[in-house]
């Protein structure tokens, strides 16, 4: 027996696209947390090569270590898969710039080391 007068009138299989609905919903704000997440992760990451490079350039036009600042930072920045985008010496202080592809996004980060003032 089917009823042919109010067969598109039915609520029936409602719920299922409702549930369906909600299931991509969700999937979808999971996927764009996920990669926001990843990208702060990788963000503190960056900033932590920009120190260490800063860091290593300094020792290195104080004499600590031997080579040139600018290509012992971009030798840091290289082994940490990032890009060195600037490297600055001003008197005895290292200015460096580092930079990373992240999901979607290119990353950057700057530090500055020399002697506290």
């Amino acid at each position: 027996m089917c009823q042919k007068d109010g067969a598109l009138n039915s609520d029936r299989g409602a719920g299922t696209v409702l549930v369906i609905a909600v299931i991509g919903l969700s999937v979808a704000v999971f996927g764009v947390g996920q990669i926001a997440a990843q990208n702060l992760s990788l963000q503190t990451r960056i900033q932590s090569i920009a120190d260490a490079a800063a860091l290593t350039a300094d020792d290195a036009l104080r004499g600590l270590i031997s080579g040139y600042p600018c290509e012992v930072a971009k030798e840091i920045a290289i082994q940490n898969m990032a890009n060195l985008v600037e490297c600055r010496i001003v008197g005895l202080d290292a200015f460096i710039g580092v930079e990373a592809k992240g999901v979607g996004i290119v990353l950057n980060a700057r530090a500055r080391a020399g002697p506290s003032n």
